[in-house]
């Protein structure tokens, strides 16, 4: 019989938890950049019934939290690193799988970082394929960012409230043939987007032609240590036009303003829109990966 304790993860829980995640970043990437913060971000998007964390005599030794989304379900885990090879991580995939199973999920992805080579054994022992990879990549400005002439028939200006609705159904359109892509209900978009604590429009671009937006980006001043460019979108009709390019190079401008330095964005590397070549065009860097698996259950 397992020694460990799944329970629901609370707020109280939230400092271990961090140390915790930061512990994991050390071992596998020799820094780490996770605050508080990032947590506290993570947690507004996630039922409080949906996150855990795993205890033994010693404390907290594991966190885990899942998802139910239209075409799949989701579960992510953490084990401490002093807390390797104890049999911690699978009590937890098995016991996340057993929730998911409960609420009618019959396919579970899960993630793990690139370099975890034990989480990916443990994943494939536990009936898991990979299935996707994504980059987390970054820059680090050294001068400020020239402004990009834009093409022709485009203006940019800054978010309005006003511009909410039209907005949303630009960026839902834009992803709408992404892998996996969600819709989002508008009430949902505007609860994680514009009610945020760093919720900063004069951070993101609007890019319209006439009085259609055809483009844009949503900005947060810090995410992960790095400011952060959390979508960057492109109406199919008006890709490759040069818009992308000249969206990060205004987002890295307003960032330099801020006096920031650092910029990161998360990619999905087999993207068919060819993003990852545009963000190496404009000089970013894969900073770390992670591979996402996926196991069909019994």
């Amino acid at each position: 019989m397992s020694s460990y304790l799944l329970r629901p993860a609370a707020e109280a829980d939230a400092a271990t938890v961090v140390a915790l995640v930061c512990a994991l970043d050390v071992a596998l990437l020799g820094a780490t950049d996770y605050t508080l913060a990032d947590l506290e971000d993570e947690w507004r998007q996630i039922e409080p019934a949906d996150r855990f964390v795993v205890e033994d005599s010693d404390g907290v030794v594991g966190y885990g939290t899942i998802e139910v989304n239209p075409q799949h379900g989701g579960s992510d885990g953490y084990v401490h690193p002093e807390h390797f090879g104890r049999g911690v991580g699978a009590f937890l995939v098995s016991e996340l799988e057993q929730r998911l199973a409960a609420r009618g999920v019959s396919r579970v992805q899960n993630a793990a970082l690139v370099l975890d080579t034990r989480a990916h054994e443990l994943l494939r022992l536990q009936g898991y394929t990979e299935l996707r990879r994504f980059w987390q990549m970054r820059i680090e400005l050294q001068s400020e960012p020239p402004a990009l002439s834009w093409p022709g028939g485009v203006t940019l200006s800054r978010f309005d409230l006003a511009d909410a609705e039209a907005y949303h159904a630009a960026f839902e359109e834009a992803f709408a043939e992404h892998w996996q892509h969600d819709p989002e209900p508008f009430e949902k978009w505007r609860r994680d987007n514009l009610e945020r604590d760093d919720f900063s429009p004069e951070l993101w671009a609007v890019v319209r032609a006439g009085d259609e937006i055809v483009a844009g980006t949503i900005c947060l001043p810090e995410r992960m240590g790095a400011a952060w460019v959390a979508r960057l979108f492109t109406r199919r009709e008006w890709r490759r036009r040069g818009l992308g390019e000249a969206l990060l190079h205004d987002a890295f401008g307003s960032f330099w303003q801020l006096g920031k330095r650092t910029v990161g964005l998360g990619v999905d590397a087999q993207s068919d829109t060819g993003a990852q070549r545009l963000y190496e065009r404009v000089g970013m860097h894969v900073h770390w990966g992670a591979v996402i698996f996926e196991k069909v259950l019994p």
